[in-house]
């Protein structure tokens, strides 16, 4: 038979346990407090050199794009064309930037690297080929009018 000692020390240790439960149970379904999340700004400088910034690696892919593509080499072609996203990624990244550039770099990044996919002649009909290509030719006109004057 179990001494009146021991039953008390069993039922002290349940009472313990319980209150251990429901401490738990408090704490673990209480929300966190909020932090307050801020959108970071940007200073038109820093605005304005991250647009420059874009704008002068979409000229510099444009012109390889424009000598590699139009060569007799389609290895040279699709180098460039994915270098081009690449860069274009790369200099995307800048989050001073607005939505009207970023967009836009994403867009033509995009449209290279369709091109280069489907610029494998085996893979793809002519007239796919032909589809990428003017995506790319339209993407790029709506990349040169976001960095015409500088980009700003």
């Amino acid at each position: 038979m179990c001494s009146w000692p021991a039953i008390v020390v069993a039922a002290i240790a349940a009472v313990v346990a319980v209150a251990a439960l429901i401490v738990a149970l408090i704490n673990s379904t209480s929300p966190a407090p909020s932090a307050a999340t801020t959108t970071p700004t940007y200073t038109a400088a820093e605005i304005a050199a991250a647009q420059r910034q874009l704008c002068d690696t979409y000229k510099l892919v444009a012109r390889a794009v424009g000598v590699d593509t139009n060569g007799n080499n389609p290895a040279f072609a699709r180098i460039a064309l994915t270098n081009a996203a690449a860069m274009l990624d790369k200099a995307n990244a800048d989050p001073a930037l607005d939505a009207k550039h970023r967009d836009a770099a994403r867009a033509l990044a995009t449209a290279y690297r369709t091109l280069t996919a489907k610029s494998s002649s085996d893979a793809f009909t002519e007239a796919e080929y032909r589809a990428a290509l003017g995506d790319v030719n339209a993407k790029e006109a709506t990349m040169k009018e976001v960095c015409a004057n500088g980009g700003g």
